[in-house]
Formats: C-alpha cells, structure tokens, sequence
C-alpha cells in the first residue's frame, strides 16, 4: 500500500455539477450509496445538511455530511458532561449525518481523514457559534463503533438502539483523535 499524499487529496461540497462523481461509487452499505446519488442535494437545498466529497487523485474515495445537532441528556449524562455550573438540558453539536469511503479504498486512513478534517471545521466553527460536540449516530456494528471509538467518540448513556448508537466527541478536550 502506498502511503498517503496529501497534495493527491481535496474535500469538495458537493453540487449539481459534481453529482456525476457520484454515479459509480460504492461503499457497500446501500443506504449510504442510495443517500449520496439521490438525496444528498435534495438535504442540501432544503439546508437540513450539507455533503462534502473527499477526492484522492481525482476520484471519489469518500464522502460526509454535516449539520448543526444537539445532544439532549438523560440525569445520567448531565452528570458526565455538565461542567458549566449551571444545569443544561441539550449541549450544541455538530453532527456526521453520513460517512462513506469507497468499498475498493478501505484500510487506508481516508475515514480517519475525514474525521480529523471535520473536528478542524468544528473547532473553527464553534469559535463563531457555540459548538461543544461533534455527534454521529453511528451503525450498530463493530468496525463502525471501533472506529468511533479509536476516534475519542464516547457513547451517550440510553442511546444504543438496534441500528444505531449516539456518539460524541467534546471539543473541549482539543478535538484530538488518535490516527
């Protein structure tokens, strides 16, 4: 495997003009593909999330969305992350809404990419408008949560469903990931 160049990579924010990228790409999860080629612009013109294409050497290797979220606690989680001196009922976020990477380019980071290009737009962001947490809602599956959590991402208390679990990153703790 080749190491990772940077200067081969770009993220994009998709458009009409670049849905044509899309046509081909695989991921191996039908509803993420399905999301990408047919809804990803209909949340992006309705400004409910925007997707952004993660491009190495010109193609398609992966693809996010965001959107602004927040975390509504339980007592439990109250007690984990109130540190603020008075009670809050839901922390601002930043939520991935999708994260793809092309089934043919796995094990080569582009995922830990993505993930570490979004914590340095949150942390920017939250310098304009109060941001805490990154937040997913991630696939109740091993590789996906392992990744989370090599990530930092911790799991909320009463979140885990069959399909899903919500997980957050705090800014506070400098957005740091181990790759």
């Amino acid at each position: 495997m080749e190491p990772f160049d940077q200067s081969k990579a770009q993220i994009v924010k998709l458009s009409a003009e670049r849905l044509g990228l899309c046509r081909d790409f695989d991921c191996g999860d039908d509803d993420l593909n399905e999301f990408l080629k047919k809804d990803a612009l209909t949340y992006l013109d309705g400004k409910i999330a925007v997707t952004y294409l993660f491009l190495y050497e010109g193609n398609l290797a992966g693809f996010f969305c965001l959107s602004n979220a927040s975390i509504p606690l339980e007592e439990e989680d109250r007690e984990k992350l109130w540190d603020l001196g008075k009670p809050q009922g839901s922390y601002p976020a930043i939520k991935i809404g999708r994260l793809g990477v092309r089934k043919d380019q796995g094990r080569k980071g582009f995922g830990t990419i993505i993930l570490k290009w979004v914590i340095v737009q949150a942390l920017s962001y939250s310098n304009v408008v109060g941001c805490r947490f990154i937040t997913v809602d991630a696939y109740n599956k091993e590789i996906p949560l392992k990744f989370y959590e090599n990530s930092s991402f911790k799991t909320l208390t009463k979140t885990r469903n069959k399909r899903n679990v919500m997980m957050y990153l705090d800014l506070l703790g400098n957005g740091k990931i181990t790759p």
